[in-house]
């Protein structure tokens, strides 16, 4: 292996490893606090992406609005899913509030497809030359992507210290303790609805120049982001980031030097790793909310 092609991989690791640190880190969130297990979450991050291309690329504004955009169209669009789907379902229980946001996902799915069809929404690259470094050439558009993850995850690990995050994470703990200190959870809920579908309108919008927007890259991304959230710990942050790049990397490296047999690498890593540490690896093995 060269030194060129070693950066190359890694770039590639890190940059898909952000994309799924904000995903895993919005499902988490969502999963911790509300304790709904999301499977629309990936919808949201191709909602995001064309939402980003309709911005940039249809309407012509600058970048950073489609960012904007896709992070308010998505936050907006969680607000809305908590009131009208997850607010009544609550009640019925885990899995009937699991199945319902898999009707969602579906039907949003479908709409996409319907819309959009099976093309590729190319958006074009924020910089189109190439970097060079040592005589190693790098995509600046990947770096844009992994500057970007960097910075949400700062804003997201700052937003969780002020008032609300704090709240957030008490409800996280224990739900019913937090309500008897005052805290209203019905505000907490659609908050982080907001904020962990907000997560994904702003990863798809970063990856859009990078890898343009499809309608199939919403499953794509939540099957990673579940086997991120297994590896880092179910209910961890912390460890939903750390497993983000691991698999990032482990998956630039494998599908380079085994192509199509990349995923069996991955979830040989995710066996491997969850029979010595069935909790992941900052999290521990999460019972099944109502039992």
């Amino acid at each position: 292996m060269t030194l060129q092609l070693f950066v190359q991989l890694l770039i590639n690791g890190l940059m898909i490893g952000g994309i799924y640190a904000l995903v895993a880190s919005g499902f988490t969130l969502i999963l911790g606090v509300l304790q709904v297990f999301n499977f629309a979450q990936g919808h949201f991050y191709m909602l995001g992406a064309f939402i980003a291309y309709a911005v940039a690329t249809v309407m012509g504004a600058p970048y950073i609005v489609a960012i904007i955009a896709s992070l308010a169209g998505m936050a907006v669009l969680g607000i809305l899913t908590y009131f009208s789907i997850i607010k009544w379902t609550l009640r019925s229980g885990f899995f009937h509030t699991m199945l319902v946001t898999v009707a969602f996902g579906t039907i949003i799915g479908q709409l996409a497809v319907l819309k959009f069809g099976y093309s590729t929404a190319v958006v074009a690259p924020l910089i189109e030359s190439t970097l060079q470094f040592g005589g190693i050439s790098l995509n600046p558009g990947k770096l844009i992507v992994m500057a970007g993850a960097i910075v949400v995850m700062v804003a997201l690990w700052w937003f969780l210290k002020t008032k609300i995050g704090v709240a957030m994470m008490a409800c996280a703990e224990n739900r019913e303790v937090a309500c008897l200190q005052g805290i209203n959870a019905e505000k907490v809920f659609w908050v982080t609805m907001a904020v962990g579908c907000g997560l994904c309108g702003i990863a798809g919008a970063l990856v859009a120049p990078v890898l343009s927007a499809s309608t199939n890259m919403g499953s794509q991304v939540f099957l990673k982001a579940m086997i991120v959230v297994m590896v880092g710990g179910t209910g961890s942050m912390s460890g939903a980031l750390l497993a983000a790049f691991v698999v990032g990397i482990v998956e630039s490296f494998a599908f380079q030097y085994v192509e199509s047999f990349a995923p069996l690498v991955i979830f040989a890593l995710v066996a491997l790793l969850l029979y010595f540490r069935p909790g992941g690896l900052l999290g521990k093995p999460l019972p099944i909310p109502g039992q």
